[in-house]
């Protein structure tokens, strides 16, 4: 959705990871970060729409205005050059150009009419959300052989799905394009022939992917527990802004402290075995 989309989006971003996502993204075009309470808002607005340079606008509790045009993709052509009016000027539109628009507050409400005119992106955290994220932390620290087999199975399973779609309009289009009586046409039985063998390859192929995303389910089941106790104690310290909102702790901060419990804890140094060092946790 942040890449492939028909209206700008506005993300929906307490936690901030999606803007570190999104800078990231784009480091290679350069993309520029800026608020409506930049001084240089304007500049690099204009500088984002003449050159192509994507573009963050952070905080966009209170919309400005001057996007309308840019939201709307209101350009024209004039003389051979393709313009979009910004404020009281008109400046070369790159097609290239394209805007994110973030805001950290998920209780933000938003007009109609800019709810018409960007793709909403929420990535607000949930408590199952943050389990799974925690869950992975774990077994990319503790089981890192686990973690790295799951995620190439993964890749794996994607793309045994994508082959067995590609051989199933192959099967359609050698059906479609026969013609006459399917078992007098030698070239027709041979390739489906050929189909199916590829088909059974890679459905086997599949049924042993399965099996040892079982085994490795499994192994992950063990830190299940770990990943549930952490989204608890998250969303617990998240309850604390109610009694006063000095006590307002970002995800951010939590995560980093999840890191040190797993990286610089001196009570697992030495340790080895595995259910011995997830106890400790």
């Amino acid at each position: 959705m942040l890449q492939r989309f028909n209206r700008y989006p506005l993300v929906i971003d307490p936690s901030g990871q999606a803007g570190e996502f999104l800078m990231n993204c784009y480091k290679d075009k350069k993309i520029l970060k800026t608020s409506f309470l930049d001084t240089s808002f304007m500049k690099n607005l204009e500088s984002a729409l003449r050159f192509g340079t994507p573009l963050l606008v952070q905080d966009v509790e209170s919309m400005d205005p001057v996007l309308n045009p840019v939201l709307n993709k209101e350009i024209h052509k004039k003389g051979g050059r393709v313009l979009i009016k910004l404020g009281d000027q008109e400046v070369d539109f790159s097609p290239s150009f394209v805007i994110f628009l973030s805001t950290r507050d998920p209780t933000a409400h938003f007009t109609p009419d800019l709810c018409s005119r960007v793709t909403f992106v929420n990535f607000t955290v949930t408590p199952s959300s943050l389990t799974s994220q925690s869950l992975y932390e774990v077994l990319k620290t503790e089981r890192p052989d686990t973690y790295k087999e799951q995620q190439t199975l993964i890749k794996a399973q994607g793309e045994f799905k994508v082959k067995l779609r590609t051989l199933e309009k192959s099967l359609l289009k050698v059906l479609n394009d026969a013609s006459g009586n399917l078992l007098d046409d030698d070239k027709v039985i041979a390739t489906l022939e050929t189909l199916k063998n590829e088909a059974a390859d890679v459905m086997s192929k599949v049924e042993k992917a399965d099996q040892v995303m079982e085994e490795i389910g499994r192994v992950s089941a063990s830190y299940n527990m770990m990943g549930l106790a952490c989204s608890r104690i998250y969303f617990a310290m998240e309850q604390l802004e109610l009694v006063h909102y000095i006590y307002r702790f970002s995800l951010k901060f939590f995560l980093d402290i999840f890191h040190g419990i797993l990286h610089s804890n001196p009570h697992l140094e030495g340790i080895k075995d595995h259910d011995e060092r997830l106890n400790i946790l």
